[in-house]
């Protein structure tokens, strides 16, 4: 990652990565970047018939907490919101849809922990 970066370039850096994990890993893209009012939505992937909402997050460091824990339960509501926005603009919903939520947490520049359904 080059060090004179503003956060959106550091951002889509390290989304377009967690984007090639997931692939190698058999995931299809699907969208990246859904802004809603209510939030963001840094990936839409789909394994079989389900869909997955990731969170990206990034920590230079964990001396304020590791980038899992910074998703608050704040985060968490607009996530939630975010993706039942998105699938009712496609006929469906949080209720009807097979959906999960994963997160892909890298520490440092490097380090990449992928937590499969973070809100399960």
């Amino acid at each position: 990652m080059p060090q004179r970066t503003n956060r959106r370039e550091q951002g889509l850096y390290f989304e377009q990565k967690a984007r090639s994990f997931l692939e190698e890993k058999g995931l299809a893209f699907i969208a990246q970047n859904q802004f809603f009012r209510c939030g963001e939505l840094d990936l839409i992937m789909r394994e079989g018939k389900t869909f997955v909402f990731v969170e990206v997050r990034q920590r230079k460091s964990n001396y304020f907490g590791s980038a899992a824990e910074s998703i608050d339960l704040k985060k968490q509501v607009k996530w939630l919101k975010s993706a039942n926005l998105w699938l009712s603009a496609r006929g469906q919903s949080l209720d009807t849809a097979d959906c999960r939520f994963d997160v892909i947490a890298f520490e440092g520049s490097n380090q990449l922990t992928w937590i499969k359904n973070f809100l399960g």
